[in-house]
């Protein structure tokens, strides 16, 4: 086993795209298809691995794994290509990025200043700040260290912000950023309990600066959310869009099935 390698915050995100040949399919060595399952089953077990069947013609395979170790990560690459299904089930893309906090929270003396601004006062103060405190820790905590939900369907795609003319997001202040940022995240608020999304960064990492997972339990609600944030100035003005993928959460058992592996082995 190679020593692991971890990022000093954050964990590593890597999302396979794998595509099935099903002319490929017949020549395929008898227990292929299980032993493609069962290395997913176990890696399901050893990291934080999500499967799932695409719908449409970008993949027949998402696979999304998180785990604080690049090393495991490289070794759950490896396995997946190297199984017997290997000549009918080709990777065909991929992605690589990194869970990462806000840089746009407010921090506590910032809600110390604005609670004071308001009249709260004395110990009253002192509780809520800590209140906040804890609760900033807690998001933090878990936008770095996330365990996503067992929910039925996910989203993938990569954005970046624009560079252009007017609309280079870099050539804005602080806090303009900032107050972009936060009209942009109370629209996604509203989807509370329907969608929960990993945005996690790849600048310098891959071809796009984020990559965003949505996890939701109906198709409906992903459309809908990407459209209403889309009339977000931050949206609207400094956000480009890559291809968005819908996987559908399987067992890895019931995908091989699904993307038609046992016919062959």
């Amino acid at each position: 086993m190679l020593e692991p390698i971890r990022p000093e915050e954050g964990w590593g995100v890597l999302h396979l795209f794998l595509r099935v040949d099903h002319a490929a399919v017949p020549s395929l060595a008898p227990g292929a298809a299980k032993e493609f399952a069962d290395v997913l089953e176990r890696w399901s077990e050893r990291t934080q691995l999500h499967v799932f069947s695409v719908l449409g013609h970008k993949a027949d395979v998402m696979l999304m794994a998180i785990d604080a170790d690049l090393s495991l990560l490289r070794a759950l690459q490896t396995e997946v290509q190297a199984t017997q299904a290997a000549p009918a089930v080709r990777l065909t893309w991929s992605y690589l990025s990194l869970t990462e906090g806000s840089e746009y929270m407010q921090t506590p003396e910032e809600y110390r200043e604005y609670l004071a601004s308001e009249g709260v006062e004395g110990e009253d103060l002192d509780r809520r700040v800590e209140q906040f405190a804890e609760r900033m820790t807690k998001y933090t905590d878990d936008k770095l260290h996330p365990r996503m939900p067992a929910w039925e369907l996910a989203c993938f795609y990569p954005m970046s912000h624009r560079r252009e003319g007017a609309d280079n997001w870099y050539s804005l202040d602080f806090p303009e950023r900032r107050r972009l940022m936060h009209d942009h995240g109370k629209s996604g608020r509203a989807y509370t309990g329907r969608i929960l999304q990993l945005v996690s960064g790849s600048t310098g990492l891959d071809e796009w600066e984020w990559g965003v997972t949505l996890f939701a339990h109906d198709l409906a609600d992903v459309k809908d959310i990407v459209y209403t944030m889309r009339y977000d100035e931050a949206s609207a003005r400094f956000a480009e869009f890559g291809d968005f993928v819908i996987g559908l959460r399987r067992s890895p058992a019931d995908l091989v099935t699904e993307i038609g592996l046992e016919r062959g082995a």
